[in-house]
């Protein structure tokens, strides 16, 4: 199949989809006649991309375990009130913009401001009107203040806004970013063909044939029959773009609220953090409508999704780290999960029937096996359902039992997928084969959800050997543990069940769901009693969307065993409400228990699950253990451990740990519920004196607080030695404005910025840059005395720097001058302290002015979580210096980029004890 017959398929659909707009929405203004050609509007123009250069890198990308790329971003800061050209025609003002990208196969946008008034609707669409997206209205509006778009099929798109004339000045509209497309989403620009690299160590190893559909081998989901519950998840998937460059998988996913939150899991891989998760779209039932045999050409087929069946912006929740990324190591290479968690800014469209697909966080591999002799079912299979090539939506099918494995730098932290050999030959297939050529999973799948045969997520694709055409072990790929990325890194922004398990009850696995007429509501969400009161209440709030006429039968179970349980009134007629009251609590068994209540009509069921902790007698105190009283050379990370006192039922525990033996100054406290141990983090302080004591507690009281033990955590290079004390140099945390910092070098600078602090509000930021850049940070000057020796640079960094295998493709280091800034010396590697040394060379392929130096960088990221960095530059003693941080960028690709907070130099000095007026005698000893 050619270039040019896939884009006239694209073309073809894009008539139908703009046809299908003009039926049911609005159309830009423009459209109706009497306004200036278009010949006249204000144009950018973006010359041909360098496609054997951009595939070049593209196969390094994927090698390297990056995402998938399908457009080339060009930075742009297009203000509506600045740029363009307006039109009036009455009371309303039309502003217009076009853009054309020689030889695009697709264009996207980034609107980094995106605020507008009531009156006002932004529309795009392609020269010759066969595709529309819009209309986006004040309505978008999100707390990032951004909207990116889904891809327009052209090369000549315009944007258009009509607003009241009354309010244009209301308007908050800059275009920030051009994504120029040339593969991906159902359409390729000619002549791109990617090198084949001959290695097998990133996310995939290989494409489809051409390197931009998705492989013939692959399988419709509409080949499913009508009452497959695979299709049940299937409406959960939904193809990925981010930052308009990138493409992903994710997949929609069901939490224990069972409240249809946009909860939407992908790979860490992928790259959605914190800054990038605003420009996530995520394109629904982008599917192929009929079911095409799979190994004939017409599986090859692509055609563009519906621009306007896709949600806009996200909110990031948590992640795991990606295996590929280099800060994933021996250390905790048990983590390196990649799962990630964000929440969609578009609330679900009624019309799209989405799904929340149920999930299995269990450590046990599924069993995944063909249990029925007729071809054609799927019944107990495992599967995955992804967008190959970012192409439409496949189920690529599992018949053998999940097995534990690893990808990259991750260690036993994925299950190995087989895909099945010899696929089911599905209902929907005309005319079919005797066998069918086994489905496998490509580039743009990453992040695609991994089944069990009751259709629960249990992992994310990382990738993996596995392509059309592939036998053996490469019949296969990896995906990372839910299990694992349940807990996480153990904090909110590292786990997932913070977000998973809203009600805390922590059950193995749960169910999926689709959308109902009705929801219940339970207040309070959970129980806690203790048996002495006899009974416990809960309300369940019964609501009903338009329409839903009839009553809702509630039904309990899972109450604590010899208690009894009513509801007051048994049924409800939304809206209202009924009283359940589970009774008789002195003669039940204490333990921790979770209430079902069903809510049915007809046959709409949903279930909503409440904790329920009785107690039987308040608990008796709890005895630290370990580390023991008196320890020293302890862990800055320590586990505390402990034992129960007396327990009747469930019991929480809430530790703390201070720096002196009062608790004036508690440095970590936790609640900890069911369990005797917790591990401390984030990090504390290396050589220094801890106290910790944990208190019990439940429903029925709390105990006294335990004994209080002491420890010392271990000492770290650059520490002080006792008796000798730490003595400030230099600090600074930001807040007070450049404070003798300068800035230097070309295509970008450092700037003081309130994104990502460590503390206080402010931190030095430079941005990662898709173009060129050498940008330097120079601090002021500073003595370093001859005698403090050792002597310590210190700050906390937040990083997204794009690295390669191996290396950086974008990096920063640190440099010290001591001829007043003339000139600079890049700090050695060896002089890094601690956390972490440089992680790789810049690649001197892509012009980045720093190449060949040694330099931080990861494109998962790096979190202020990791600590900070300490160097050594006691080799300066007696010298007035300088430091400067320097980022370097190349010409492509850009990330979030190098945050710098609380910067101090240390020396030591003293003996610890403190400056007495008189030293003989007369004071009394210290």
């Amino acid at each position: 199949m050619n270039v040019p017959l896939r884009l006239g398929l694209a073309l073809c659909l894009a008539s139908s989809v703009a046809a299908a707009h003009a039926a049911g929405r609005a159309s830009p203004q423009s459209w109706s006649g009497g306004f200036d050609a278009l010949e006249r509007v204000a144009t950018a123009q973006y010359s041909r991309l360098d496609l054997a250069a951009v595939a070049a890198e593209d196969a390094e990308r994927e090698l390297a375990g990056r995402p998938h790329r399908f457009a080339i971003p060009h930075a742009t800061s297009v203000d509506a009130h600045r740029a363009g050209t307006w039109e009036v025609h009455g009371e309303r003002s039309i502003w217009r913009y076009r853009v054309r990208a020689e030889g695009a196969a697709s264009l996207n946008f980034g609107f980094t401001e995106f605020r507008l008034p009531p009156s006002a609707q932004l529309f795009l669409y392609d020269a010759a009107h066969r595709q529309v997206a819009g209309p986006y209205d004040a309505s978008k509006k999100n707390p990032h203040g951004q909207l990116w778009t889904p891809v327009i099929a052209a090369d000549d798109v315009v944007v258009e806004l009509d607003v009241a004339t009354a309010e244009r000045d209301a308007v908050r509209l800059v275009l920030g970013s051009v994504n120029q497309g040339y593969r991906g989403l159902g359409t390729a620009s000619k002549d791109y063909h990617q090198p084949d690299l001959g290695e097998t160590t990133g996310s995939k190893s290989a494409c489809s044939v051409d390197e931009i559909n998705s492989g013939t081998c692959n399988m419709d989901v509409a080949c499913l029959a009508a009452d497959d519950p695979w299709n049940d998840p299937r409406r959960a998937v939904g193809a990925v773009t981010l930052n308009g460059s990138d493409d992903c998988t994710g997949s929609l996913v069901n939490n224990t609220a069972n409240d249809h939150r946009m909860l939407f899991v992908t790979a860490s891989h992928c790259g959605l953090t914190a800054t990038s998760s605003p420009t996530v779209v995520v394109y629904w039932n982008y599917e192929w409508p009929t079911c095409r045999t799979p190994g004939t050409s017409q599986s090859g087929l692509s055609n563009p999704p519906d621009p306007n069946v896709a949600s806009s912006g996200a909110t990031f929740l948590a992640n795991t780290p990606s295996p590929f990324d280099s800060g994933c190591n021996s250390s905790n290479n048990t983590h390196c999960s990649d799962n990630t968690l964000v929440e969609l800014d578009d609330p679900a469209d009624p019309d799209w029937n989405l799904f929340w697909e149920g999930w299995d966080r269990r450590t046990v591999g599924a069993t995944c096996s063909q249990s029925t002799t007729d071809p054609s079912s799927t019944v107990g299979l495992c599967a995955s359902i992804h967008h190959p090539n970012v192409d439409e939506k496949r189920i690529t099918f599992v018949a053998r039992d999940l097995e534990l494995g690893g990808i990259s730098n991750g260690v036993n932290t994925h299950w190995h997928a087989y895909w099945d050999p010899n696929p089911p030959i599905l209902p929907n297939i005309v005319s079919p084969p005797a066998s069918l050529p086994p489905g496998v999973t490509e580039p743009g799948s990453s992040g695609s959800p991994l089944y069990t045969s009751e259709q629960r997520l249990v992992g994310v694709l990382s990738g993996g050997p596995s392509a059309c055409g592939a036998t053996g072990e490469n019949l296969s790929d990896y995906y990372g543990q839910l299990a694992l990325a349940w807990d996480g890194l153990g904090t909110p922004t590292t786990r997932l069940k913070d977000y998973l398990d809203p009600l805390g009850t922590a059950p193995e696995f749960i169910d999926g769901i689709g959308t109902t007429p009705f929801q219940l509501a339970l207040d309070p969400a959970s129980i806690a009693v203790c048996a002495s009161a006899g009974s416990a209440t809960l309300d369940v709030n019964v609501s009903a969307d338009d329409g839903f006429a009839g009553a809702v039968a509630l039904a309990v179970s899972g109450a604590p065993p010899g208690s009894t349980t009513a509801f007051a009134p048994p049924s409800v007629t939304p809206p209202g409400s009924s009283t359940l009251t589970v009774g008789d609590l002195g003669a039940a068994m204490p333990g921790a228990y979770t209430l079902s209540i069903t809510g049915t009509s007809g046959s709409d069921v949903v279930t909503k699950a409440a904790p329920f902790a009785l107690n039987g007698a308040a608990p008796g105190a709890a005895m630290p253990i370990a580390p023991t009283d008196g320890a020293t050379s302890v862990a800055t990370t320590p586990t505390l451990t402990w034992s129960a006192g007396t327990v009747s039922g469930p019991t929480r525990y809430h530790v703390e740990i201070a720096t002196d033996t009062a608790f004036a100054n508690v440095v970590f406290a936790q609640d900890v519920a069911d369990a005797t141990s917790v591990m401390v983090s984030p990090a504390l302080a290396t050589s220094t004196t801890y106290y910790w004591r944990v208190t019990a507690g439940n429903a029925c009281g709390a105990a006294a607080a335990s004994a209080t033990f002491h420890f010392r955590t271990m000492s770290a290079p650059g520490d002080c030695k006792a008796p000798a004390q730490p003595i400030t140099l230099f600090s600074d945390d930001i807040e007070n404005g450049e404070n003798g910092w300068t800035t230097s070098g070309t295509g970008g600078s450092w700037a003081i910025s309130t994104a990502r602090p460590n503390s206080g509000t402010h931190a030095w930021y430079a941005q990662d840059l898709s173009a060129v850049s050498d940008q330097g940070l120079i601090s002021p000057t500073i003595a370093l005395p001859g005698d403090q020796n050792p002597l310590t640079l210190q700050f906390q960094d937040w990083l997204q720097i794009e690295s390669s295998s191996g290396g950086c493709f974008d990096g920063g280091f640190v440099e010290v001058s001591t001829d007043g800034g003339t000139s600079f010396t890049q700090i050695p590697s060896a002089s890094i302290i601690s956390g972490g040394a440089y992680d790789g060379v810049i690649d001197d392929s892509y012009d980045n002015p720093l190449a060949g130096s040694e330099a931080w960088c990861s494109s998962a990221g790096r979190s202020y979580d990791a600590g900070p960095i300490r160097i050594d530059v006691s080799s300066y003693a007696g010298q007035d210096v300088q430091f400067r941080f320097r980022l370097g960028t190349d010409q492509s690709v850009g990330y979030e980029g190098w945050y710098v907070d609380d910067i101090g130099v240390t020396g030591c000095g003293g003996d610890g004890t403190p400056d007495l007026i008189f030293r003989d005698g007369f004071e009394p000893p210290f």
